[in-house]
């Protein structure tokens, strides 16, 4: 149920309120009813080497873009919230800054804003800020998902995993829930998990005994420091 009413969100989308940095984007000719309002202008690829992603709102949604440009749209289903969308290129390095007026008010999710990455291989993309909320879907980089007491959705097809994704918690800076969704059970998948004291796993499939996610020798990893809650789950 939680996966469909992600994919819910991620695929539809009413039309917010939204800002760029510089200008206003006119988003009337690039909405449809089927796919969200531009939040920003798309940023091509170039040369960049690591993404680098912050900022505050309650939910974001990173995912593979159909094309070779970085896009950005809104999926919030909450016409009132206001966002702000910063890209800074600095060498070889792309900063994305997505920031939620006043997120303290209202923790409703609705919706996210949507990140589309292109389908080509980064040396990292890493996500800090104070989002309350990450999906991610499979993309063809490294992955690093720094804690702040947020909830993490990952989104996994098996056989397009390919990269690392390391969830980077601490013992003072922790994940309040992850959730693992694999189309198919993995078999070219290792799981390293260090939860904190006390906490626990919801496996009701049974994956990480008897597929061997956990005490699998092959690559990619998929680390999960210091987290209160795992959920892991399959469509298979």
């Amino acid at each position: 149920m939680k996966r469909a009413i992600i994919l819910f969100v991620m695929f539809m989308g009413m039309v917010g309120l939204s800002a760029c940095v510089s200008d206003n984007l006119n988003t009337s000719d690039t909405s449809t009813p089927d796919r969200p309002e531009k939040m920003y202008e798309d940023v091509a690829a170039e040369d960049f080497k690591q993404v680098h992603i912050s900022g505050n709102a309650s939910s974001i949604v990173i995912r593979c873009s159909e094309s070779e440009n970085f896009e950005f749209y809104n999926g919030d289903l909450n016409p009132a919230h206001t966002y702000t969308v910063r890209c800074d290129k600095n060498g070889e390095t792309l900063n994305i800054e997505v920031m939620m007026e006043n997120p303290e008010k209202d923790n409703n999710v609705l919706g996210s804003p949507m990140i589309d990455i292109p389908e080509k291989e980064f040396e990292i993309i890493e996500i800090a800020g104070n989002f309350g909320q990450v999906s991610l879907q499979t993309i063809h980089s490294d992955v690093l998902i720094h804690a702040n007491d947020s909830l993490v959705n990952l989104d996994l097809e098996a056989d397009r995993l390919n990269h690392n994704i390391t969830l980077d918690g601490s013992e003072l800076n922790t994940f309040r829930k992850v959730s693992v969704y694999f189309d198919k059970f993995p078999d070219n998948v290792r799981m390293n998990i260090n939860l904190i004291q006390g906490g626990t796993i919801n496996d009701p499939q049974d994956i990480l005994k008897e597929k061997g996610v956990e005490s699998g020798s092959e690559k990619p990893v998929i680390s999960i420091n210091y987290a209160q809650e795992l959920n892991i789950y399959s469509e298979e």
